[in-house]
């Protein structure tokens, strides 16, 4: 007599054989996509709230990019770690090939490692499961820029651009008096989120003055305004900057974005929250 297993056996069975599929195809995908490298990088550059990942969904609209979300901008530590490294050298190199040398080691250090093992580990980490054969451009959007002070703007981004040579820049932009009153800026101080918007807004300029040939601007008023002409204008021109095409077909994906809703208070949800809190 055949014995029946009860049903949430065969759902355990059927769910940890879905894991191990899904954690064979990912190795299998990260040991090629060591020895990737995609045609182009195209980075956001935005704000919170300013409809960045608006902007993420549209690039992943376009063919062969994969745009990736936040990741906490871990590439700003590797790079102060690697400053730090440079630093230490310069300062205490001089006999640090003796092993009574409190800093023993320091010149031998390889910085430049740094450029090398955060390439493989950056297109690991966004490739993912992502079969790197159909990805040509490859990039995230981030908020954290802001984060960079003046002073490192241009070493971060010679670094940056080591690590993703010819990096593209989709600057993003939307009116700061309307970014303050939307999602986590409405905990912060208005003043202040003011001034920190200025200062992204600032960082911005520099890309914009320093790698004038690769970069593209996106006014958030725009691609969700009215004037249709002018919001096709913008999207036909970042179909063209990203990936050289601004055919019809392209231009009705990206419209088709538009309809779609983004990020976590999409279409303005969060400023009717802050709306009622301050009518009660």
């Amino acid at each position: 007599m055949t014995q029946v297993l009860p049903q949430r056996v065969y759902q355990a069975a059927r769910a940890r054989a879905g894991r191990v599929k899904r954690a064979i195809l990912l190795a299998r995908t990260r040991s090629v996509s060591r020895l990737y490298t995609p045609n182009k990088y195209v980075f956001v550059v935005s704000s919170g709230r300013s409809g960045s990942t608006l902007v993420q969904g549209l690039l992943n609209a376009l063919p062969g990019v994969l745009v990736r979300g936040e990741n906490g901008f871990y590439l700003m530590p590797l790079f102060r770690s690697q400053r730090r490294v440079r630093q230490y050298q310069r300062s205490f190199g001089g006999n640090s090939w003796q092993p009574t040398s409190a800093f023993f080691g320091i010149a031998e250090a390889d910085p430049d490692d740094f450029v090398r093992t955060t390439r493989r580990l950056m297109h690991t980490q966004l490739l993912a499961r992502h079969n790197p054969l159909s990805v040509r451009t490859l990039g995230f959007k981030e908020l954290r820029w802001e984060e960079l002070r003046k002073d490192e703007w241009a070493p971060f981004f010679d670094f940056f651009e080591r690590i993703f040579p010819g990096a593209r820049y989709v600057l993003n932009d939307r009116n700061p008096e309307r970014v303050v009153d939307s999602g986590h800026w409405q905990q912060v101080e208005r003043d202040k989120a003011l001034r920190t918007l200025h200062h992204a807004r600032e960082l911005r300029d520099f890309l914009r003055r320093s790698r004038p040939e690769r970069t593209y601007d996106l006014t958030f008023e725009v691609i969700t305004g009215k004037d249709h002409a002018a919001r096709d204008a913008q999207l036909a021109g970042l179909a063209k900057f990203v990936v050289a095409r601004d055919d019809a077909k392209i231009l009705d994906d990206l419209r088709a974005v538009l309809s779609v809703g983004h990020g976590p208070f999409p279409f303005g949800k969060a400023r009717v929250r802050r709306s009622r809190k301050a009518s009660a």
